[in-house]
């Protein structure tokens, strides 16, 4: 109420306006280039959360850590006695949940389109080439994928050493392998990724437009990892674009300001907490907290009712509300 009845000056008014039109337009061109690149993918920044909330960012990555789409590590067996070697470099790398994975998916389109016999051969061709393809990505990158695998034990080792955590300079250190250690798969996760998306895809574009159903409720085969939750990184990706262009339109024009600001502000305050304030080795996030005050500001300060299409319900409001209390 304090706020509502508290006078600006003129230059205080003007500048609220500027504010809210700058902020809205940095919203709107962020979400516009992320349409335009059309290749906008969060996932890099989520697994680069750090502090207590980290963990929650992460569980928005489905298989964060690779290990579900990559292959595993398989020890070769000496022909003499049958058991396991001790020489690392005799393991072999062989997929066996992901095979598993790709084979319910074909089970689960064939079942959802009710695919023909003749449509049914063509899923399982595309299933053989998507292995093969997987083969050839644990071929290419063998070493670089052992290497990764057997990391583990030393990261988690890392993690809880509390003097490489509370020390400046070994935390550095520790950050610096683990950043290392990470892009050793980089290129091969990238590789199954686009070799999945091909897969869904291409078992998707079988389905004639009978079998794929009314087009306001199409029917679709989606691979997901088994670890996906309602909410993963796939969705952020879709929605930001859209949350971004929406924010700044109502906010350039002054419309429902309120909502507009604060959600636009809670999503910034989502930002910072990525990078939490005070944790050993985030990244600053001060223009993200400056913005997200502003957002606040503009919401709390209903500042679309100047220069803004807010002011036509507001000033109905207190139309109403004056020949109210005249009465």
């Amino acid at each position: 109420m304090l706020l509502r009845k508290a006078r600006l000056s003129l230059v205080a008014v003007l500048f609220l306006v500027a504010l809210r039109f700058v902020v809205g337009f940095h919203f709107y061109m962020e979400g516009a280039s992320k349409v335009k690149e059309g290749n906008f993918s969060s996932t890099g920044f989520l697994a680069a959360a750090k502090g207590p909330l980290a963990d929650k960012f992460h569980q928005l990555i489905p298989d964060y850590d690779g290990r579900f789409r990559l292959p595993e590590l398989r020890e070769l067996m000496s022909e003499q006695d049958q058991k396991p070697t001790k020489d690392d470099s005799n393991k072999l790398l062989s997929y066996k949940k992901l095979f598993q994975h790709v084979d319910s998916f074909a089970a689960e389109a064939k079942s959802l389109y009710e695919f023909t016999d003749p449509q049914g051969t063509a899923v399982d061709e595309i299933v053989v080439s998507t292995k093969e393809k997987l083969v050839a990505v644990a071929d290419d990158w063998g070493p670089q994928i052992n290497e990764y695998l057997r990391g583990f034990e030393r990261v988690a080792r890392n993690d809880r050493d509390e003097m490489r955590n509370n020390v400046a300079g070994m935390r550095k250190q520790k950050e610096e392998i683990e950043s290392k250690w990470r892009a050793l798969v980089k290129a091969p996760l990238a590789d199954v990724d686009s070799i999945l998306a091909d897969l869904e895809a291409s078992v998707n574009a079988l389905a004639t437009e009978e079998q794929k159903g009314d087009k306001e409720k199409q029917r679709f085969a989606a691979l997901r990892m088994p670890d996906a939750g309602p909410i993963d990184v796939k969705m952020v990706d879709r929605i930001i674009p859209i949350f971004d262009m929406s924010v700044g339109i109502l906010l350039m024009i002054g419309l429902l300001t309120p909502l507009a600001g604060l959600a636009a502000g809670l999503f910034l305050a989502s930002v910072v907490l990525t990078q939490f304030p005070g944790y050993p080795g985030t990244q600053p996030t001060y223009y993200q907290a400056i913005e997200m005050l502003a957002c606040f500001l503009l919401a709390f300060a209903d500042a679309g009712r100047y220069a803004g299409l807010d002011f036509i319900p507001w000033s109905f409001w207190n139309r109403g509300k004056k020949t109210a209390d005249a009465a």
